[in-house]
């Protein structure tokens, strides 16, 4: 996936939604309540070494669902995301952030420092599946450790089309494919929904609705029989 959106002065590459998080504080269990509740089949995913999480991942075609926990927590609190993970968990909140997929990392973080912005260091992460292959990827933070944001971070992988952990082969018992639909809260809904569109454009069709925190709240997956809810 190539391109680019926004005015002059803000060419930016394209991004799509690559996936959601959900926080866990018990994999097995999160990924039998999928399952029963809305149809959908958890694979297991694999340790993210230095982060101290583990996730599971649902496959949806283009777009996944991943189920992640803290399962080392002195390793964890290093890294304002996993903290973030773990705060989730323990809250009961249906989504800790998103991620939202590039093809150029590095013409994208250009694209913010020319507009002003002051992003993080870009950093790498990686993880082995249970048949051994490595998955690695980069991610770049779009607010400050990781704070409550309707913005996602952005991912860049590292490994061919095939291996994305949405491709992965899964009948899920609900037919459920990619998800087509988010909804999310803010303070101040108008510069909220004004940020959004500024980095995805149209390829999420979304909504943001007044509320006490920014945060992702809801997600709508295409399926047979409608449209599934998540929440």
């Amino acid at each position: 996936m190539t391109g680019s959106q926004g005015g002059v002065g803000r060419r930016r590459p394209s991004v799509y939604l690559d996936h959601v998080l959900v926080p866990c504080v018990d994999l097995d269990e999160a990924a039998r309540r999928f399952e029963r509740e809305y149809g959908l089949v958890a694979v297991t995913g694999g340790r993210h070494p230095g982060a101290g999480t583990a996730n599971r991942v649902v496959p949806l075609g283009t777009t996944y669902i991943e189920l992640i926990a803290v399962v080392d927590e002195r390793e964890a609190l290093a890294l304002p995301r996993s903290r973030r993970v773990l705060a989730a968990a323990r809250a009961g909140l249906p989504f800790t952030t998103w991620a939202a997929r590039t093809d150029d990392l590095d013409a994208m973080r250009a694209a913010l420092l020319a507009e002003g912005r002051r992003p993080p260091p870009i950093l790498p992460g990686a993880r082995r599946r249970p048949d051994g292959v490595l998955l690695e990827w980069r991610t770049q933070e779009l607010v400050p450790d990781a704070e409550p944001s309707v913005l996602p971070f952005l991912i860049e992988w590292r490994v061919p089309p095939e291996l994305h952990p949405a491709g992965a082969a899964v009948r899920h018992h609900s037919g459920a494919g990619d998800i087509v639909f988010a909804r999310f809260t803010a303070p101040d809904p108008a510069p909220a929904r004004a940020e959004l569109r500024a980095l995805i454009g149209d390829h999420l069709a979304f909504e943001v609705a007044e509320g006490e925190r920014p945060e992702l709240v809801m997600v709508q997956l295409e399926s047979p029989g409608g449209r599934i809810r998540i929440p």
